[in-house]
């Protein structure tokens, strides 16, 4: 059982907020102005990461499926530039959080 007082008694919440904060700290180093517009990333991060508690994501826990990317296919959505931009920019968030933890992960194993 866990109390505003002692948020710590609580493993689970603090192993989610520990890779929140890994996350997040990622996107604040990599875009420090635009971290904020990126925060539901992080939310569809966790939810369809493989937990090995579960032996599958979150998602698929709940849903019976994999997701599909917010239901964005790039080769069936309509052309749009603001489309496009958005998942340029994505593909690019997506490819450098994944650089930072992929170092931090290391830096994790050989301390």
């Amino acid at each position: 059982m866990s109390t505003a007082y002692h948020p710590q008694t609580d493993g689970q919440t603090e192993r989610v907020n520990q890779c929140l904060e890994t996350y997040l700290r990622c996107f604040v180093h990599a875009c420090p102005q635009q971290w904020s517009s990126w925060l539901s990333l992080s939310e569809f991060w966790y939810n369809t990461g493989f937990h090995t508690a579960l032996q599958m994501s979150p998602f698929q826990a709940l849903y019976g499926h994999q997701s599909n990317h917010f239901g964005i296919v790039a080769a069936s959505a309509e052309p749009s530039p603001e489309l496009s931009d958005w998942l340029e920019q994505r593909n690019l968030m997506v490819d450098k959080l994944k650089q930072h933890l992929q170092r931090a992960q290391h830096r994790m194993v050989s301390s």
